[in-house]
């Protein structure tokens, strides 16, 4: 009776009596129980690879939210981009009889991912996509964004236009760097490797050891475009060691738009991805494969746009060998 349940046919001054009882007594049904009964817990996981990362919390806040509204719990698991806590949480995860798993990892593990396929595991695919295309992901429109962002700096007069792409072990990084090729083909700029830097990871330190390879060459770029916003900051930090004015010698252009672009020194123009959007979504598709309902598309790819800010401007002149050595 205290679950609702119709069936149940009491005379109506019963059933005030008790549930008085109840509330005096803070009797609380057994989310146990109902988790037997209907062989659900009720509890979703989801695994990040680096939570400082300031991409990750709105995507998180989304999916909270979402999963909260329809009576659903968040464990959130940490990775450290390592596969081997990446296996141990899910390990946990399942142990702990979750009812799906949120994967916003770049670099997951095709195994992890072939074994949750294997075990028809309820999972979906945060911000990075796999090659199957018949998992469930929801990401950015990393092409979209990538040819906004160059056309931008093609508009302005740029002709030499640097690339940190993401580590391409991941596919977004893959994506990105496609997408920017693409992009300068069709504006038919010839694009040499000397003008290509692959960070060995999505942070704000990778981004300036990449950028030494391309400012510290003999012909340096006038623009460069980091594949996100922290590897746009270590540009923007060697250009200012350097002695490069952003956006007066060099213009700087990211992904994500993470809340603290605005606040970078000058304010960062980048790529806006929907980023607490992509959380709610996905957290929506995993309780829909979850509770068995109808799945229309499998991969959601959401609407990128360029937020124009500070750090890019017309090229003034070419960054000087004594700038560079400085």
């Amino acid at each position: 009776m205290l679950n609702g349940r119709a069936e149940l046919s009491l005379l109506p001054e019963t059933r005030e009596r008790v549930i008085a009882a109840a509330t005096r007594l803070g009797y609380r049904p057994s989310a146990l129980a109902r988790g037997l009964r209907l062989r659900r817990t009720f509890t979703l996981g989801m695994l990040v690879p680096d939570i400082t990362n300031p991409v990750f919390p709105s995507i998180i806040k989304g999916v909270e939210g979402a999963a909260h509204a329809r009576g659903y719990h968040l464990i959130l698991c940490n990775t450290d981009d390592s596969f081997e806590r990446e296996a141990s949480y899910l390990r946990v995860l399942k142990e702990w009889r979750v009812d799906g798993i949120l994967i916003a990892s770049s670099s997951t593990a095709d195994s992890t991912i072939a074994e949750l396929r294997r075990e028809k595991f309820p999972f979906v695919l945060v911000n990075s996509a796999s090659r199957a295309s018949d998992d469930l992901a929801v990401v950015p429109d990393n092409r979209q964004g990538v040819s906004a962002a160059l056309d931008h700096l093609i508009e302005l007069g740029h002709r030499r236009i640097g690339l940190i792409a993401a580590p391409q072990t991941t596919m977004t990084g893959q994506e990105r760097l496609l997408a920017a090729r693409a992009t300068l083909r069709r504006h038919h700029l010839a694009h040499e490797d000397a003008l290509v830097a692959v960070a060995d990871s999505f942070s704000e330190a990778s981004g300036y050891s990449a950028a030494r390879r391309l400012l510290l060459d003999a012909e340096p770029p006038t623009a460069i475009f980091g594949a996100n916003d922290l590897i746009a900051l270590g540009v923007i930090r060697l250009a200012r060691e350097l002695g490069l004015a952003v956006p007066g010698d060099l213009s700087v252009v990211g992904f994500n738009d993470i809340p603290q672009a605005e606040l970078f020194d000058p304010p960062l123009t980048t790529v806006h991805v929907p980023q607490e959007e992509m959380g709610i979504m996905a957290a929506a598709l995993l309780i829909d494969q979850v509770e068995g309902r109808h799945i229309e598309r499998r991969r959601v790819v959401l609407e990128t746009e360029l937020a124009l800010r500070g750090s890019t401007a017309t090229p003034a002149r070419a960054a000087t060998t004594a700038m560079r050595t400085a």
